[in-house]
């Protein structure tokens, strides 16, 4: 199935050098896990895959100066969570081949947080002056929904069928 856009949203995440070492040396492409249950990120991937576009993950890490840098994005395959007990869960996130983020949104206050619907709704409806909050390393763990960098909107995703 190939998918005609990009969602206007996407997920961003957090993890080590390490994690993105591993995933690169394998096929560029895998799985995240985390214990929060990411219940709202999966509702966003099912909205997006209902609407027939492609939703993105973008991965942060720490650089060497301690400070979190956007280091690569894939399309979303799946979001999967499950609870294993009572009050334990576990979300899966599976991705494609990973990409490099573009040098432009390489600092991680280059994206922004998602706005709710109401400031969306004003913005449009009333013209009120678009206000947006810079994504920061307290935003984005465990996840966080921001607005789509302009340079994944611009890709033609595409899945295998």
């Amino acid at each position: 199935m190939s998918m005609s856009a990009s969602y206007a949203y996407c997920i961003a995440t957090i993890v080590t050098h390490k994690a993105i070492d591993a995933m690169l040396e394998g096929s560029g492409q895998g799985s995240y896990r985390d214990d929060h249950p990411w219940l709202v990120a999966q509702k966003i991937f099912t909205q997006a895959s209902q609407a027939d576009v492609a939703l993105p993950i973008l991965f942060a890490s720490k650089a060497d100066d301690g400070h979190a840098h956007m280091s690569h994005w894939a399309w979303i395959d799946d979001i999967e969570v499950v609870e294993l007990h009572r009050g334990q869960w576990e979300s899966r996130c599976r991705f494609g081949v990973l990409k490099p983020m573009n040098p432009i949104w390489a600092d991680i206050d280059s994206i922004f947080i998602k706005p709710s619907q109401e400031q969306l709704d004003r913005e449009s409806l009333e013209g009120v002056r678009v206000y947006r909050t810079a994504l920061d390393e307290h935003h984005i763990h465990p996840y966080a929904i921001c607005e789509t960098p302009q340079f994944i909107i611009d890709e033609l995703p595409t899945k295998p069928d």
